[in-house]
């Protein structure tokens, strides 16, 4: 892999994450929290070093002593030690102090994580709402129509009942109407076709 190649790919991820952590605040606040572990990784490491110069200063200092060396330098010598301690204390209570802060960041880390997650579930459930809702809409637009349809349906088929009842009834009374003549015109044959008394 050339690279320029490497390059591309480290800015293509770089550029990812910059686009994650605007999506997501938790990632902001772990990318902190990761760089403020480094830092303390560092200040820890420093303090390493500094502690093992002046182990070896101090082992200098005893072969120094049993050389003979003049009390002056041997003094100065101590006083250079005593410096060394000095930035250690100091570079250890930077490095308690980036902890605690490093510690804090965690604690703030855990609870953006955990109102992220909640504002994410919240937005999903009331996502959820929104589409049972929409689709309650839409089976309640259904469901109008259908009570429409059948009402409409129950309409046609009384319309219908009643031509039927009103022709049937027209039969009737046509053939009543002709069963009455004809029973008239029998019973007129019939008196005609009888003798008078």
């Amino acid at each position: 892999m050339s690279l320029w190649s490497r390059i591309v790919r480290l800015l293509q991820g770089e550029a990812r994450s910059q686009i994650e952590r605007l999506d997501n605040p938790a990632a902001s606040v772990d990318a902190a929290y990761r760089a403020q572990l480094e830092i303390v990784d560092e200040v820890r490491r420093h303090l390493v070093e500094l502690l093992t110069a002046r182990k070896r200063l101090e082992m200098q200092l005893g072969t120094y002593e049993r050389s003979g060396a003049p009390r002056e330098a041997v003094d100065l010598f101590r006083a250079e030690i005593e410096d060394l301690r000095g930035r250690e204390d100091t570079l250890a209570k930077a490095a308690e102090e980036l902890r605690r802060r490093g510690d804090a960041l965690r604690a703030e880390r855990d609870i953006t994580r955990a109102r992220v997650a909640a504002a994410k579930a919240g937005i999903a459930a009331h996502g959820a709402i929104a589409g049972i809702s929409t689709e309650h809409a839409e089976i309640r637009t259904l469901l109008d129509d259908a009570r429409e349809r059948t009402l409409s349906l129950q309409a046609r088929a009384a319309a219908l009942a009643e031509l039927v009842d009103l022709d049937a009834n027209a039969e009737q009374r046509a053939l009543g109407a002709g069963q009455h003549a004809h029973v008239e015109a029998t019973v007129d044959r019939e008196m005609l076709a009888r003798p008078p008394e």
